[in-house]
């Protein structure tokens, strides 16, 4: 009986992958390098899009500053997650990425919202407004080759940080609105086409929209406990019913505290408590192979009668 079950330890353990990240291992000197380039580059955008007069410009500024925010947030968020847990905060601070990681998704679509309106504004505007289209062409490389930096730096961070994917997603749009502010500085130049500035800050704020929606969406499935991503609780159930001497399995429960940190609870049913310690193990090995840093199972002996085929 604890040679069969020692068997399926054994072969379950060789198949066991580390899917612990530890979110203080993201190299806060990366982001604070993309902060001090948003933060230069900022500054820039806002004076020549007043002078230019280009909405597309000071729509991305504004995105740019929402990228400011959403790097303070990242990084003070990283700080504060490796803080150590305590009496009061048993988790320690690691919820802290994700609320920030809300609020930051609620700013784009705050922002987005408010450079469509700007758009229907001048849209609507019969006098029609003239922009300076070589010096949002000049801007719109500039923008180009911070956010190439910007990306390249985070590329490899974005996958273990809400705020730093956040970040990240907030540059891609600068990217394309960098691109975007390029054509229309070459059509202004040449064609006079000044309306290409407003729809460069639409296809802009579309972009912001996108990404806003994305991370609210996935902070707020944290925030209310939903099943982690890419977790196949029926799967789980089957395999944790499938270790020998495991009856059923009830009152299951799988959630994130912050990104790449999941838990997973259940009571496990067994036909005798002697092999308690072997079951959960095997257990623990099961929820390791499915991505949970942490899992807790109550043992219970099942209550059987004479006739029952489990006894």
């Amino acid at each position: 009986m604890t040679s069969s079950i020692s068997n399926q330890l054994d072969n379950i353990g060789r198949h066991a992958s580390d899917h612990v990240h530890d979110p203080t291992s993201i190299p806060r000197l990366k982001l604070w390098v993309v902060l001090i380039l948003t933060m230069t580059f900022l500054l820039v955008e806002v004076v020549v899009g007043y002078l230019a007069n280009s909405l597309a410009l000071l729509a991305d500024a504004g995105h740019m500053l929402n990228d400011v925010v959403s790097l303070l947030f990242a990084i003070i968020a990283i700080y504060l997650s490796s803080k150590k847990s305590n009496s009061q905060f048993t988790f320690g601070y690691k919820r802290v990425e994700i609320l920030s990681g809300f609020v930051n998704g609620l700013s784009l679509l705050f922002i987005s919202g408010y450079i469509l309106k700007e758009a229907i504004v001048r849209t609507l505007d019969s006098n029609g407004v003239e922009v300076e289209g070589s010096l949002v062409l000049i801007v719109g490389f500039l923008g180009l080759l911070v956010n190439l930096i910007g990306l390249k730096l985070l590329e490899t961070e974005k996958d273990h940080s809400i705020n730093v994917e956040g970040a990240y997603q907030h540059i891609i749009a600068d990217l394309l609105g960098s691109i975007g502010a390029l054509i229309a500085g070459v059509g202004i130049i040449f064609f006079r086409a000044y309306w290409l500035d407003t729809l460069t800050s639409v296809i802009v704020s579309v972009l912001i929209l996108k990404s806003g929606f994305s991370i609210t969406k996935r902070s707020v499935k944290i925030l209310i406990e939903a099943t982690p991503e890419g977790v196949d609780l029926d799967l789980i159930r089957t395999e944790l019913k499938a270790i020998y001497g495991v009856v059923d399995v009830h009152d299951f429960h799988a959630w994130s505290v912050t990104d790449n940190f999941n838990l997973l609870t259940a009571h496990v049913i067994v036909t005798s408590y002697d092999m308690s310690e072997l079951i959960k193990n095997t257990a623990a090995v099961v929820s390791r192979n499915h991505g949970f840093n942490h899992s807790t199972f109550q043992i219970e002996q099942y209550a059987c009668s004479e006739i029952d085929e489990n006894c």
